[in-house]
Parts: structure tokens; sequence; C-alpha cells
């Protein structure tokens, strides 16, 4: 899980509610988290070190593989700068979340599950659409996790000249059954890479 996009952070202002109620100590703040809150705290043009600003300690907005979750986290929020620092609370993250060992975050695109729980638009990082094209992907199921490999389809023929860029694609599939409590993982950059099965955060149509 990661905290949610700064964009959708910017969409929805409710968060900042969070920094308007009291602070706690900053004696109470995890030790794992004191290096990045120290540093998050810097003068951003000159790196000097910079008091915390206030601490609050409230469930902070992260996505998961289930879409926005409030879960309890550290918030700093300093004056100098755009966005907040929130981190997972690191008794919950220790008791409450799991990772497969040397995984590491995908940064994969947000997929888009349909009202029937079976339809769905699977976001991913692929080749421009001049370059070529998506017409289907290929979808592994088991009870416990789903798995979407686009096919890409060459536009350009086999010797053309393509510009060493990637973009946003989609594309829509069905699923055998519904979705459920199945995780979505990322194919990533195949198996032995460390982003591989990764989960794929899922949001509602609505």
């Amino acid at each position: 899980m990661s905290v949610i996009a700064l964009d959708q952070l910017k969409a929805d202002t409710r968060w900042r509610t969070l920094f308007d109620g009291p602070g706690v100590a900053e004696s109470e703040l995890p030790p794992e988290i004191l290096p990045a809150a120290i540093d998050y705290c810097r003068n951003v043009q000159t790196g000097e070190p910079k008091p915390l600003a206030r601490l609050v300690r409230a469930n902070g907005p992260f996505a998961t593989d289930r879409g926005l979750r409030e879960l309890p986290a550290w918030m700093i929020y300093p004056a100098n700068r755009r966005w907040p620092f929130i981190a997972l609370d690191p008794d919950f993250q220790r008791r409450m979340t799991w990772c497969p060992p040397g995984l590491t975050a995908s940064g994969h695109p947000e997929s888009v599950l349909a009202d029937d729980h079976r339809t769905l638009t699977h976001r991913f990082t692929g080749t421009p659409r001049q370059y070529a094209d998506y017409p289907y992907a290929e979808v592994f199921e088991t009870e416990t996790a789903v798995l979407v490999k686009p096919v890409e389809v060459p536009l350009d023929g086999p010797d053309g000249i393509r510009l060493a860029y990637a973009e946003e694609r989609e594309v829509v599939v069905r699923l055998a059954a519904p979705l459920g409590n199945r995780v979505l993982i990322c194919l990533a950059h195949g198996p032995g890479s460390a982003t591989f099965g990764s989960p794929v955060t899922v949001i509602t149509s609505a």
C-alpha cells in the first residue's frame, strides 16, 4: 500500500481538516519515522534543518488493492511544503499488513472495477498508441489472485523506429468470477523482478 497520489489529495481536500486538531508531542513519534520526518521539514532550497512542524496522529488516506482506505498514520504539514508528510503507523503496519519479502512498489496505475464486479478496466504503462495497440489481454485467475497480461500488437512493423518513452494505456477484460477478495497483481517486468506480482489498486467505477 502507499499514500494516495498527490493529484487525488489535491482534488479531495478533506484531509486538510486533520491538521486543525491538537498536535502530539514530538517524543511520541516512532523512531522508524523520525529520520524521514526530520528530512521532510528541511528547507527545500538550502537543505538546512528546521524544527519539526506540528505533529498529528490520525487516520490518513492510503491506497490499497481495494481502493482508498483511512488507516492510522503520523502526519506533518510544514509551512514550506505543498503537501503533507503522511506515514503509516509502524505498529499498525507490523500487526495488520504483509508484503512478500523483496517486493517493491510498482507505481502501477489504478484499475477500475465496474458495478458487476467482473468487468475490469485494467490500466498499465505500455507502448504509445502510435506504435502499438492492445486489443485484448490474457487473464489468469486463481482463488486468491488475478493477473492481467495485455497483448501488444505492433503498428510500426518489425523494423520500425520507436522513441524511448511509454504512456498509460488500458484494456477492458471480463473476469470469469467476481473479483471479490482476490488481489489484482502486476505483471511488471516478469518473474525475478522486484515488482512482479505486486498488488494493483482497484477502485470502483462509481
